[in-house]
């Protein structure tokens, strides 16, 4: 048999377990691309037609969703004129797409476009003083602004930098790479919604300068996890059940050694083993300094820090067990499902009592939940579950039970042809009363 097929315009290397962009196309679209960058204009036709490829690239590669919507708006406004002009950040776009291309065309790993379990995984936590975050490892980091960066990015912003800030340190020390499937948790939904969004719209932000910055922070991000081929997952769950995060990045009156062993008092479920705070590399320091500098300071951002509970007496202890409580649930369900127990974990979460597995317990418990269209219900239908299929009837017998009795009368028409002898037979003359219109004569 061929270890090497096209199917659906993707060359599949079964030997290699690869997937990627025949050399055809790569050498095309590529050329294409260049091409508009040069000339710096464009016209309709052919960005849907450019549109149109990398969505087909998008489905190797998600991350190329992210980088769509300029062009997007693009063609909107290209609709009914001769040409239009590219600007900067369209071109910033494209230019993208030509590292995307690269990737695509020394082909991709078929477990990335796969469903994989999590190995690594992160959470992270920012206020408007700092930012912090932990691995399952037990690897924690915390960066309190300094005073001349603070109030210029918005939380949402920071939030999400954290987020990538988290993985990106595996990566610098070389334990995040080829293969690995990384699963960021964060209380933020708007961060979460960032990792994997396809429908952002830069009008729909106030501040162009922060949207932005946040277009170099998904390159970044982006550049950083294909290169390596590794796979991503984001998953949102509540703020109270992230206190490591939360105390790394407000707790700035504490020192490392001290904030690990009031962490270990007060939240054991949630910290590792091996927990160790350690400094932000230089590298990201640089970058993330660089980034925060290029916003202004926004005076509606400025608000009175708040520090954790964490060991400042009795009300500080959480007395919840956030990570082991029985019957948390992080999604919304009907109301049916708000019966069902979750006393009993699922027998391949019970295998190991592994730390990995708890920290994911929210986004296992979510990828398992019955999928929303099977509690779709009629409107007349409040409670239980629908059924999962419905006995075919007749159109006849839909539409009489569908609608209410008429008083009038519709006579049946019949296709068929009538001959001559027929018309001349049933003549107006000829025409015989019913017994009822006899009876009703005669009186």
């Amino acid at each position: 048999a061929e270890e090497i097929k096209t199917i659906l315009g993707w060359r599949f290397d079964f030997h290699r377990f690869l997937i990627s962009l025949p050399e055809n196309k790569f050498i095309a679209w590529s050329k294409d691309i260049k091409n508009l960058i040069a000339r710096g204009e464009t016209h309709a036709k052919e960005l849907e037609k450019n549109i149109g490829r990398f969505t087909h690239l998008g489905v190797l590669m998600p991350f190329v969703h992210h980088f769509l919507s300029r062009l997007r708006e693009l063609l909107d406004r290209s609709k009914n004129r001769r040409s239009i002009k590219i600007n900067q950040d369209c071109k910033d776009d494209l230019d993208l797409m030509l590292f995307f291309l690269a990737m695509a065309h020394d082909g991709i790993d078929l477990n990335y476009i796969a469903y994989l379990k999590p190995s690594h995984i992160y959470r992270s936590d920012s206020c408007p003083k700092g930012l912090g975050g932990y691995n399952h490892h037990g690897k924690a980091w915390r960066f309190l602004l300094p005073p001349n960066l603070l109030y210029r990015a918005s939380n949402n912003l920071l939030e999400h930098l954290a987020s990538i800030i988290t993985p990106w340190i595996d990566i610098i020390d070389g334990e995040l790479g080829n293969g690995d499937c990384s699963l960021s948790m964060t209380d933020s939904s708007t961060s979460e919604g960032w990792t994997r969004k396809t429908n952002f719209k830069e009008a729909d932000f106030d501040d162009p300068e922060e949207a932005a910055v946040r277009r170099e922070v998904a390159r970044v991000h982006a550049k950083h996890f294909l290169s390596l081929g590794i796979k991503e997952y984001s998953q949102w769950f509540p703020g109270r059940y992230n206190i490591v995060s939360d105390a790394l990045s407000r707790d700035d009156d504490r020192n490392d050694d001290e904030l690990t062993q009031i962490l270990k008092s007060c939240a054991p479920s949630q910290v590792p083993e091996n927990l160790e705070i350690r400094p932000l590399p230089s590298e990201i320091v640089s970058w993330l300094t660089s980034l925060l500098q290029r916003l202004p300071v926004k005076e509606q951002l400025r608000e009175k820090h708040k520090r954790t509970r964490l060991g400042r007496g009795t009300d500080g202890l959480n007395g919840v067990d956030p990570l082991e409580s029985a019957m948390m649930s992080f999604s919304t369900s009907s109301a049916e499902a708000n019966e069902t127990s979750y006393s009993e974990p699922s027998p391949w979460l019970c295998v190991k009592d592994d730390f990995r597995d708890r920290m994911s317990t929210p986004w296992l418990r979510a990828q398992s939940e019955i999928p929303f269209h099977l509690w779709h219900r009629p409107s007349e239908n409040t409670t239980g579950r629908i059924l999962l299929g419905t006995k075919m009837a007749s159109s006849a017998d839909f539409y009489r039970a569908s609608s209410e009795l008429s008083k009038m009368t519709t006579r049946t028409q019949s296709n068929r042809k009538r001959s001559q002898l027929e018309c001349s037979v049933k003549s107006p003359s000829a025409k015989r009363l019913r017994p009822n219109e006899q009876s009703a004569n005669s009186l």
